[in-house]
């Protein structure tokens, strides 16, 4: 096929995620930067016939990766196609003698067959909120690190050796250079001096080879474009397979957005080279939230235009029982749902669980943790230094929102702290419900078991420290609930059990059968609105406040600002018969769904990849 004038195309096109910042990169070469590539980004871009395209980054995994085909596609049109660092420098290997130019170090040790895994160039990132800010170090960097460590005779050629044997056999979200180097060269004098160099040259002296191989790839593409130079001669013929024609068809009917990744990726999945995306997903919601817009109140304090469909008769309604009308122009459903008041109790004037169980109705407890030195012990710096190099499993969100795909990746928690404490806008991520004695017992001496549960049969105990977070409305089928909230304040809205045939949950047969359907930051407002005949309650929860959940009680729960709270489960004391037998059935059915299937299929594929299901 005959080539077009490159003075004549769009702008290069370049795949690019934490390899190297966009605004770094755009130094370079003023380019089409878009999200790290996946299965149809090659098809789309060529299609719109850019000058180059350069891939650096894209997923794979559980994302369908980028086929060659679409490669040799964007060829047989006469594209210019470029790979470099990560995926990139995988498929110029691969493809290299079809005419795509493999540059840097990367890309030609893959191309002599020096390096031969995936898992050389895999990283763990940030989703896109945080601009993909890699949580891994990659292996490739590790041995260029290794290797300018012993020709400045930092380490000697052993030392190098034994190291690279120990970051390749850890899995690739493990691998940091904190980790690596910990307990390295204990029984070892030699070794231990040497290492000790390292870690004060390593600073200064690490190398990034994904990085250098990056900007190099973006300075031959603009050398190329700058010299008006011609299309890549095509030396095959572009066969159209069935499989291309459904890749064609499917990418034709799902129309997405040129120069945007589809709904639910964002481009920010969590893994670059493995991508994590999906996991325990909330497929049905691709709108956003958390983007700016408060969630359960209008934390702004200030008044925002109505949509059309509130009507004065709506806005009326909303303040007939004296609550201020929600006006925030984010979420619409807000305005119109009227939410009680949650009663508020003294923990002094509570006798015990049985007392604290029996309204059957949640219950602000005051007092209930004001012998807590964790109220006054858990800043950020405490909690590095108490438990900062004990791994925890993040939550991370790769389209930006609470309301959609999830993934859980192991991080440690001074690396977790760093990007709650950043600077900007806070990165969707969540450590949520980890289970404190087990996997941080060191901070169980900063609690107490609130005199208010006296008399509970064997208590759970979940950690929960998160920024500007939500969680989708769910009840518990199981287990009552009394939530501590240790600094911040969380947001909490509860609704009865009665209102469950209103709150859309999923159905009994699902994982998910206590989680509701429904999107808060787009529930529509006024006599449409799915929640206008519910009766919820709502109530703020403050540092050193406890909140009771009961059984099968719906909550959705929010937290401003950077929040840390513990929660403490226990089987009801007073068995569960007041509640519809129907609701019981409904719990038990989906909660054997959940034990037979869902569990043993997710402890399974987590032995096998080492990620949250």
């Amino acid at each position: 096929m005959g080539g077009v004038n490159p003075d004549a195309r769009r702008p290069p096109v370049v795949f690019l995620g934490p390899t190297l910042p966009v605004a770094e990169a755009a130094r370079i070469l003023a380019a089409d930067y878009r999200p790290p590539a996946e299965l149809g980004s090659v098809y789309r871009a060529a299609r719109e016939r850019p000058a180059a395209i350069g891939i650096v980054d894209g997923y794979f995994e559980r994302v369908p990766a980028v086929w060659h085909k679409e490669i040799l596609y964007a060829l047989s049109l006469g594209v210019r196609v470029y790979g470099a660092a990560s995926m990139g420098a995988l498929r110029a290997a691969e493809l290299a003698e079809f005419g795509m130019i493999p540059v840097g170090e990367v890309a030609e040790q893959y191309r002599l067959g020096v390096l031969t895994d995936d898992d050389e160039v895999a990283v763990l990132h940030a989703p896109t909120q945080g601009g993909y800010r890699p949580l891994s170090e990659p292996m490739v960097n590790i041995r260029a690190t290794l290797a300018a460590a012993v020709r400045e005779a930092v380490i000697g050629e052993e030392v190098a050796a034994a190291l690279a044997t120990r970051a390749k056999g850890m899995f690739y979200p493990d691998r940091e250079w904190g980790a690596l180097l910990e307990r390295a060269g204990e029984d070892d004098p030699a070794a231990a001096a040497q290492l000790a160099r390292l870690r004060a040259w390593l600073p200064a002296g690490a190398v990034d080879q994904k990085r250098l191989d990056a900007e190099r790839l973006l300075a031959e593409m603009g050398r190329w474009i700058e010299s008006g130079g011609g299309p890549p001669p095509v030396t095959f013929p572009f066969e159209q397979t069935e499989n291309w024609q459904q890749l064609v068809v499917g990418d034709a009917a799902a129309a997405a957005p040129t120069g945007d990744a589809p709904p639910g990726t964002g481009g920010g999945g969590v893994v670059d080279g493995r991508s994590a995306r999906g996991g325990r997903g909330r497929e049905e919601s691709g709108a956003v939230n958390g983007d700016g817009r408060p969630g359960i109140r209008n934390r702004s304090g200030t008044s925002a235009p109505r949509p059309p469909e509130d009507t004065p008769e709506d806005i009326a309604a909303d303040t007939a029982d004296g609550a201020p009308a929600d006006t925030d122009g984010g979420t619409a459903g807000w305005r119109a749902l009227r939410a009680g008041e949650v009663p508020r109790r003294h923990a002094d004037d509570i006798g015990g669980v049985r007392e604290l169980e029996r309204a059957r109705r949640p219950v602000l407890v005051e007092g209930a943790l004001d012998r807590w030195p964790a109220l006054e012990r858990w800043s950020p710096g405490y909690l590095r230094e108490k438990v900062g190099r004990t791994r925890v499993p993040v939550e991370f969100y790769p389209s930006g929102s609470y309301y959609g795909s999830w993934v859980q990746a192991p991080l440690r928690m001074d690396r977790y702290l760093d990007i709650l404490t950043s600077q900007g806008e806070a990165e969707r991520c969540y450590l949520a419900q980890v289970p404190l004695l087990d996997l941080l017992p060191e901070l169980a001496e900063d609690l107490s078991v609130p005199g208010c549960l006296a008399g509970a049969p064997e208590l759970g105990l979940a950690l929960f420290v998160g920024r500007d977070t939500v969680t989708a409305l769910h009840y518990h089928s199981n287990e009552q609930a009394l939530l501590c909230q240790v600094s911040g304040a969380k947001d909490v809205l509860l609704f009865p059990p009665s209102d469950h045939r209103y709150l859309n949950h999923h159905p009994w047969y699902s994982y998910r059968f206590n989680f509701s359907r429904i999107d808060f930051s787009a529930v529509p407002a006024g006599p449409n609105s799915p929640l206008r005949h519910t009766t919820p309650l709502r109530v703020t929860v403050r540092a050193g406040e406890a909140l009771y959940i009961p059984l099968y009680w719906g909550h959705l729960v929010e937290g401003p600002g950077t929040t840390s709270s513990v929660t403490f489960f226990w089987r009801p004391t007073a068995g569960r018969t007041w509640w519809p037998p129907a609701m019981r059935l409904r719990a038990a059915a989906g909660g054997a769904v959940r034990r037979r299937l869902v569990s043993p299929v997710s402890e399974a594929f987590s032995r096998r990849f080492g990620l949250g299901g």
